[in-house]
């Protein structure tokens, strides 16, 4: 009993501790007054501190090699530079790569309506024609008299036309020519244009034959080119530079006409003597290396083959050749 009453009295009095040490302390008594701080001075911060984080002076800045890379807007060095023109460059051809001009006939072959069995090479020059002051023609023969012919060799040459009537089962009848009026144009055009050696009327007297399948056409019907014809069977800008040479005044008629022109200049030069005179007019005229050279003076079927393909600049065909071999052994 008596130790129940001293516990319940120990338990009353630390219940009276703990309020009291629990009661809020008053404002007016034993207040705890509050530490006062020092006013410690603030570390000053240096501009010359900062300077590399808030400086107002310019970046600093950074140099690359100057080596060019893939991406590079530098010029590029010179080891890789390309000095030789590729497949699409726009620099002029080199010298080795040029392309000669072509003649009055192109070297891509086409079938040909003026031969049988032969591939003609009378492909159209892609030239504008032109209007330029034509060349002069030679006066008298160089180098000697004129060559001749016979119309006995000539017979022997063309034997389809050896016949006053050869012509009359011809497509054009109007067109055809026989030997015995060829003969006489030959011979005019041989001295008119001063050819003086074998060759070269061996080489042009075979052409004009081949072209025209032994005088049979003095026009082009297949395709039927406009303004191409004669006996060389040129085309329209060889034809127009030969009529205004020929025709000056004609010509230039034709020419203003507008429609049809061509055909027109053309006409002007299909008599015997202009049109069997045009093969020789060429040689003189427009591959003036062949004429009075050597080239074609020997007579050879390689001087023949060298006259087509690089001075008139058609192709080569066995049947160009079996004209000139009958030529040739007509004029020995």
């Amino acid at each position: 009993m008596k130790f129940t009453i001293a516990f319940g009295v120990l338990g009353a009095m630390a219940q009276v501790g703990l309020a009291r040490k629990c009661m809020p302390l008053s404002n007016s008594s034993s207040s705890i007054p509050e530490p006062s701080y020092s006013a410690i001075p603030v570390p000053s911060v240096s501009n010359e501190s900062t300077s590399q984080y808030y400086s107002s002076e310019p970046a600093p800045t950074f140099t690359f090699q100057s080596s060019a890379g893939p991406y590079s807007t530098s010029p590029m060095p010179s080891e890789y530079s390309v000095t030789t023109p590729g497949p699409y460059s726009t620099s002029p051809m080199p010298s080795e790569y040029s392309v000669t001009t072509p003649g009055p006939y192109s070297t891509s072959p086409m079938p040909s309506e003026y031969s049988t069995g032969a591939a003609s090479s009378a492909e159209e020059a892609e030239t504008t024609p032109t209007s330029s002051a034509p060349a002069s023609m030679p006066t008298s023969p160089v180098g000697g008299s004129a060559y001749q012919i016979t119309l006995a060799q000539l017979n022997q040459a063309i034997p389809d036309r050896q016949s006053d009537d050869s012509c009359s089962s011809a497509q054009y009848p109007s067109e055809c020519a026989t030997n015995s009026r060829a003969v006489t144009a030959i011979n005019s055009a041989l001295t008119k244009y001063g050819i003086t050696k074998r060759g070269e009327a061996v080489a042009v007297i075979a052409l004009m034959a081949f072209e025209s399948d032994n005088w049979l056409y003095n026009i082009n019907h297949s395709p039927g080119r406009p303004g191409q014809g004669t006996r060389n069977m040129q085309m329209y800008n060889y034809n127009e530079e030969y009529a205004q040479l020929l025709h000056p005044s004609e010509a230039s008629q034709a020419l203003a006409s507008g429609s049809n022109a061509e055909n027109s200049v053309l006409a002007l030069v299909l008599d015997d003597n202009d049109s069997f005179g045009s093969g020789f007019w060429y040689l003189v005229n427009k591959a003036s290396a062949y004429h009075n050279s050597g080239k074609l003076a020997d007579g050879s079927a390689s001087d023949f083959q060298d006259y087509v393909v690089n001075g008139i600049g058609a192709s080569w065909t066995s049947d160009r050749l079996t004209t000139w071999q009958s030529v040739n052994a007509a004029l020995a």
